[in-house]
């Protein structure tokens, strides 16, 4: 995945990502957004291309990866103009929809090729500490479009303000100058500008649906942080 350092190369990876279809790894409990196919073969370039190429994917399975993803984005679509639905059903049927999505995944790979990606992502996570500004910020940007289902004019904004963010928190863990508090502080409001100027770049929808995922991975973080902590019974 390419570190992204300027505006022009954020537009020139936009439009590359475009014209492929790209499976990418399982990430807290699902699957990010696999991007349009353009009637050949894919050869995507990056760790999402390394991952297609390692899944060995015939063309058929592509073509029903590329039709699955098609009917997703239009039951979240149904979904979130649904305003029957309260927020805790929302927030359900969301749940359900990724577990679907992921299910449906699953029945299209085979089992040599699952297995591959459970390896994949267990290296992917051992090197999480590694990334980059800017890998970190197409990490985000990935997510999102998978949460969001975000239009390609939300995605170029969506993926400038992560690497914004991404390179001001870097800079600051980086500066010696500052107390473990205080940078605590300044990572903390950095994160707080990054919501307020989200509420300029999502509808209403979506960032209420982003953050019912925030909230949801803080809750399982804290289950995770809170079974390593208990007490083995003998």
């Amino acid at each position: 995945m390419h570190c992204l350092n300027s505006g022009s190369n954020n537009k020139f990876k936009t439009m590359k990502i475009a014209k492929y279809v790209l499976v990418a790894c399982v990430l807290a409990g699902g699957f990010a957004s696999i991007a349009q196919e353009n009637g050949q073969k894919p050869q995507p370039p990056g760790k999402k291309g390394q991952v297609m190429k390692a899944l060995e994917l015939s063309d058929d399975q592509l073509a029903e990866i590329k039709a699955l993803r098609e009917d997703m984005k239009e039951k979240r679509a149904t979904l979130i103009a649904n305003e029957s639905l309260d927020e805790a059903s929302r927030k359900e049927e969301m749940k359900a929809l990724r577990a679907e999505k992921k299910a449906a995944i699953e029945e299209i790979l085979t089992e040599e090729q699952k297995m591959k990606l459970a390896e994949m992502k267990t290296k992917h996570n051992a090197s999480r500490k590694d990334l980059t500004p800017g890998e970190i910020a197409d990490r985000q940007t990935e997510k999102m479009k998978e949460v969001l289902d975000l239009t390609p004019e939300q995605e170029e904004q969506v993926r400038a303000l992560n690497l914004k963010v991404a390179l001001k928190i870097d800079a600051i863990k980086k500066d010696d100058s500052m107390s473990a508090e205080k940078k605590k502080e300044f990572i903390k409001g950095n994160k707080e500008d990054k919501r307020r100027m989200l509420e300029t770049i999502l509808t209403e929808d979506q960032l209420k649906l982003w953050d019912e995922h925030l909230e949801n991975k803080r809750k399982l973080k804290h289950s995770n942080n809170k079974s390593a902590t208990a007490p083995k019974s003998e």
